[in-house]
């Protein structure tokens, strides 16, 4: 009976948990399909799908899933741009899901890892500053756009011609929204928004817009269908939603990880999220990703296994069967404001306060994808932001010292054999000790150092500190052994890891003869061959 008990002890906080992510999802669901241009309808099939089939076969058991800023950003363009085609949206969808399920299936759910701070907090500011812009037309009462640029050209006529009376239900909805954890800490903020608005809105029988009918039900799923014209598009935006959700569900999964003390898969999460949003773009959903939100909301009251994500699927579901004739009435300004905190909850504040102290390169990089993200395109951004990451640690690699040169002379007590050479072989015999990795960065520090080999008569090359070499570093090593040997300089290496040596034979480089250690290089030197009799350990 205990066994059981204890089996079965995580439920109470799974329903729990559960139930308190379905209403914080409820809104903000409806807010991202009416902000998305496919109707609020399609934030709670997205929420639904996703929330149910991304908690049975995802990698991060108390993870919610459901509609979020990045996806909803990327489907709004896609919305403004191909009018009249909803068709090309979902197939975008659809064809995204699955290639998250071939991602992970692939296991590129570790490669979140390689992604620097900076890309991520300029992206995610990016994304907070996207919404909140979006958001200023229907917070005024009129209609939204899906780009930026056209939302901050038409400021004068949001406010030459905007409702202010929404503009009021909007900001009271935005003030109960950071009225409520003043009041009690339990109250779902998004939710009491959502009654405020609709209550202010309802009571005093105000004209201002209002969400459009809800279908009854669910819808029937169908197959999205394009033609061979446009397969650019949807194939296009399809990996930009692949790339976009794998990113913001694994960056939610390390949040969960580090609030529940447990380790997600991150190849099983994106197999998850994938079939959440095959299946969402099947019913006419949003594309989803797991919600830090929501997933914080869960965990907080007690959700700990998939039955939490699970459950706020079907409270959702439940919903969803009941909810139109009400759902109706709920102010578009109200919509604006739920979305207009959530995107003031995404931009990174701790790394905006911290630019005058972290190292430039690093704000360099982040205001990179922040003006990308918010100006260009978002997968641009996170590619360009890669990109110049890579390129300035390589310049930082590179500008610090990793090879060494010195002649035997300088230090008789580390190879005492070499006191068996004649003084000027000693003086003429240079060892060069690499400290890293012979890569692309390396090449200009290198090629300094062979230029100060001019009077070597011997050089011996110690690789032992090397992991690998890559294709510019092997071809300046080359170039470099071409010299000696023109100037019939005798090159030895010593200590080449299997790695290294696997790249430098495999592109054709040459690096003379090896040996275990320095000591038995000079030993050759001095005797013409190796004499274990005269060769002592080198010093470390």
């Amino acid at each position: 009976m205990t066994t059981v008990t204890q089996k079965y002890a995580h439920v109470p906080g799974d329903l729990l948990g559960g139930l308190t992510a379905a209403i914080v999802a409820l809104p903000i669901s409806l807010a991202f399909g009416v902000a998305s241009g496919l109707g609020a309808a399609a934030g709670l099939y997205s929420a639904v799908a996703c929330g149910i089939f991304a908690a049975l076969f995802g990698g991060t058991k108390s993870q919610v899933s459901g509609p979020t800023g990045p996806m909803t950003v990327v489907v709004a363009a896609m919305v403004s741009t191909h009018l009249g085609h909803p068709e090309l949206v979902f197939a975008a969808i659809l064809l995204a899901g699955i290639c998250q399920v071939g991602l992970g299936l692939l296991k590129a759910g570790q490669l979140i890892e390689y992604i620097p701070y900076p890309v991520v907090s300029g992206f995610m500011t990016g994304i907070g500053m996207i919404i909140i812009i979006l958001q200023l037309r229907p917070l005024f009462g009129l209609a939204g756009q899906g780009e930026v640029l056209g939302t901050l050209q038409s400021l004068p006529e949001i406010f030459n011609q905007g409702n202010f009376v929404a503009f009021g239900v909007g900001l009271a909805c935005l003030a109960s929204i950071y009225i409520a954890p003043a009041i009690n800490k339990r109250i779902p903020a998004a939710l009491l928004a959502l009654v405020v608005g609709t209550g202010l809105a309802v009571t005093l029988d105000l004209k201002i817009p209002t969400i459009s009918e809800i279908p009854a039900g669910l819808p029937i799923p169908r197959m999205a269908w394009f033609s061979l014209d446009q397969w650019h598009v949807v194939i296009t935006n399809a990996f930009a939603l692949a790339t976009l959700g794998s990113i913001d569900s694994l960056l939610t999964s390390v949040v969960v990880d580090r609030l529940s003390k447990t380790k997600h898969d991150s190849n099983r999460e994106l197999i998850g999220q994938g079939i959440g949003n095959f299946v969402s773009g099947l019913f006419g959903g949003l594309p989803g990703a797991g919600a830090t939100m929501r997933s914080v909301v869960n965990i907080k009251s007690g959700g700990s296994t998939r039955l939490s994500g699970f459950t706020h699927g079907l409270i959702l579901l439940a919903v969803l069967l009941g909810l139109g004739p009400f759902a109706q009435k709920i102010p578009l300004a109200c919509l604006a404001a739920i979305l207009i905190s959530v995107g003031i909850s995404i931009v990174d504040y701790r790394a905006l306060k911290a630019v005058r102290k972290a190292p430039s390169d690093d704000v360099i990089v982040m205001l990179i994808v922040l003006l990308h993200t918010i100006f260009v395109d978002l997968i641009i951004a996170v590619i360009a932001g890669l990109a110049v990451a890579a390129l300035l640690f390589a310049k930082r690699m590179s500008d610090v010292p990793l090879v060494y040169v010195d002649s035997l002379s300088n230090k008789p007590e580390a190879y005492p054999v070499a006191q068996s050479l004649p003084d000027d072989v000693r003086e003429r015999t240079f060892v060069y000790s690499f400290h890293g990795p012979l890569f692309f960065g390396e090449v200009k520090n290198l090629e300094k150092l062979f230029e100060q080999s001019s009077q070597a008569q011997f050089i011996i090359l110690h690789f032992a500190n090397v992991p690998f070499a890559d294709q510019s570093g092997a071809y300046a090593l080359q170039e470099a052994l071409n010299d000696w040997a023109a100037a019939d300089i005798s090159v030895f290496a010593v200590k080449i890891c299997e790695p290294t040596k696997s790249t430098l034979t495999n592109l054709g480089v040459p690096v003379g003869k090896m040996f275990d250690t320095v000591s038995d290089a000079v030993a050759e030197i001095a005797f013409g061959r190796l004499d274990p009799a005269s060769v002592v350990e080198e010093l470390p």
